[in-house]
């Protein structure tokens, strides 16, 4: 039986950046390093596929295809299987864009904790080997021959990112690992600025509820019965 769940910015507990890759690279052994790269569709495709077995054939995923025709292809498996969790929104998340891929990352982060069973999954041998993201090339990353266990933790991901880091200092292939490590503060500054926007986004989103009940509260003042269904009906709305 499928535990749907609901995040609004009104109630969504929060995950870094860093967290939400950690969470997808570990149980797919892939290497994201950025929330827009989740646009394919491949990795929910897997992630689905994880927690609901024989649901998604993923010999019809597209996995490092960059073309936008694949991707929809690779939406509309999704939309097929996820039909009682409501809509999609495919357009938005395909243009890529960081905030709407993070948001909705987010909530699929939590549709997958409240589903998984914590049974064992070989990501790597399910897509037969195929990297992922589209990015990630053989020659930028080794795959291991044999595949670890999945676990609930993000040792995977920290262990591939210390190696990254630490190998090739003081050489000259040292100097991709500087240029990697720029641009790993470069997103973590963008992302620092899209969570100030969205606390930004939420705190109007509760002013608005306040002001709300407040002009409510006003119009009834003269009368001793208090309007329990719009203050609720306010309170409940997540637009």
């Amino acid at each position: 039986m499928v535990v749907n769940v609901y995040a609004t910015s009104a109630a969504l507990e929060q995950c870094s950046r860093n967290e939400l890759l950690a969470f997808v690279n570990n149980f797919l052994r892939a290497n994201f390093t950025r929330i827009e790269e989740m646009s394919s569709g491949a990795a929910y495709c897997q992630l689905t596929e994880l927690l609901f077995p024989g649901k998604i054939s993923l010999k019809k995923v597209k996995w490092n295809s960059r073309n936008e025709v694949d991707w929809i292809s690779n939406w509309r498996i999704l939309q097929t299987v996820w039909k009682e969790l409501g809509g999609v929104p495919v357009e938005r998340l395909l243009r890529c864009k960081f905030q709407d891929n993070f948001e909705f990352l987010q909530w699929f982060k939590k549709f997958f904790d409240a589903n998984y069973d914590g049974r064992q999954y070989d990501a790597l041998q399910a897509r037969n080997g195929e990297p992922l993201p589209a990015s990630w090339t053989a020659s930028s990353r080794s795959v291991p021959s044999k595949a670890p266990v999945v676990a609930r933790n993000n040792s995977f991901a920290t262990s591939t990112r210390r190696e990254q880091y630490s190998s090739g200092r003081n050489t000259v292939t040292g100097i991709p690992n500087t240029i990697t490590l720029q641009r790993e503060y470069e997103l973590m500054i963008q992302e620092l600025k899209e969570n100030i926007r969205l606390l930004r986004s939420q705190r109007h989103f509760y002013h608005d509820k306040v002001r709300k009940i407040k002009l409510l509260c006003q119009s009834a003042q003269d009368s001793s019965v208090i309007p329990r269904e719009e203050i609720l009906a306010i309170l409940y709305d997540t637009q």
